[in-house]
């Protein structure tokens, strides 16, 4: 009996093996990426614990890890976020732009709880959304003369806030350059149902409208599970 079940089992493992390239293989990796960051969100708090040199970071660890990739490979003049809520992911990214001796940060909140002092921070206080902050921020980057920028929206995961940002932030990115929008799997796990529709369903509209960017799946899916669906947005084209 036991051998039967081999000869039936092998080869379906076999079929199912990740490092096969069919369907069925494909679709239960994607189930156990689903399955297991979706336990992941539940049994941290949604990662609420994690921490940037004793600072409160408040990111997936991997999606971190991709971020400081990004940064080392594309060397930003300016990082500007939306979304400070403690500091603590200006103050990571502050310290990579340290490490790379290049960059500042700019970090825009509409009511921060905290804000972790960095030299190469700047904090601003207002709507991310606000045309006043957009013009304030366009100024300053046009007399920065910033060349590389990477944009990371994370403030309010609405999808009608995030797509008013994508609108609002796209113009000033030069080509080459990024916008990353955090937390698209708000429209995926069902753990987080009563949130949609999130930052994906902002996404996918707005590359609807500006064929100028392009999701940059390569970043993305680079280590497989991502908290960041439709996240990572390129510059190809200037405006028409």
């Amino acid at each position: 009996m036991v051998d039967h079940m081999k000869r039936i089992l092998t080869p379906l493992l076999r079929f199912l093996s990740p490092a096969r390239d069919n369907w069925l293989a494909r679709r239960l990796d994607s189930w156990a990426v689903r399955r297991a960051l979706e336990a992941m969100v539940v049994r941290t708090d949604n990662f609420r614990g994690v921490k940037w040199l004793g600072q409160p970071l408040w990111q997936f660890p991997l999606g971190a890890w991709v971020l400081q990739e990004v940064i080392a490979e594309l060397k930003p003049d300016v990082i500007l976020e939306t979304g400070t809520y403690s500091g603590g992911s200006a103050y990571f990214y502050a310290s990579l732009c340290d490490l790379l001796g290049h960059g500042e940060v700019i970090s825009l909140d509409v009511s921060p709880r905290a804000t972790v002092p960095h030299p190469r921070i700047t904090y601003v206080q207002g709507s991310s959304t606000d045309p006043k902050i957009l013009d304030s921020l366009a100024q300053r980057l046009r007399h920065s003369a910033a060349e590389t920028l990477l944009i990371v929206l994370d403030s309010d995961h609405a999808a009608s806030h995030v797509e008013e940002e994508l609108e609002g932030y796209a113009p000033l990115v030069p080509v080459g350059s990024y916008i990353h929008v955090q937390d698209g799997v708000i429209d995926e796990l069902p753990c987080f149902g009563a949130a949609r529709p999130g930052p994906k369903s902002a996404v996918q509209s707005f590359l609807l409208k500006h064929p100028q960017f392009t999701r940059d799946r390569e970043i993305e899916t680079r280590y497989l599970i991502t908290f960041h669906p439709f996240g990572w947005l390129r510059r190809i084209a200037p405006d028409p």
